[in-house]
């Protein structure tokens, strides 16, 4: 990197996806220190039927088409 130094840096967000029913699903987000660092504008401890859609659906798509073609 020719001696530049790095601007950007992680702070160890982590996503995961918990299934808590048929249908139901809680979107835990945090960070290295297990800090919520919630992405929706709404309370994320509620189960939800669209949090499973992001999962079941959304999510994939993103990940095979735009997130591995560098697109994102």
């Amino acid at each position: 990197m020719k001696g530049n130094t790095i601007e950007g840096h992680y702070n160890g967000y982590s996503s995961c996806p918990l299934i808590t029913g048929r249908g139901k699903l809680i979107l835990a987000e945090f960070d290295y220190d297990n800090n919520p660092q919630e992405t929706f504008p709404f309370n994320q401890a509620k189960e939800r039927w669209s949090m499973l859609i992001l999962k079941r659906y959304i999510l994939p798509f993103l990940y095979w088409t735009q997130i591995l073609k560098g697109k994102m």
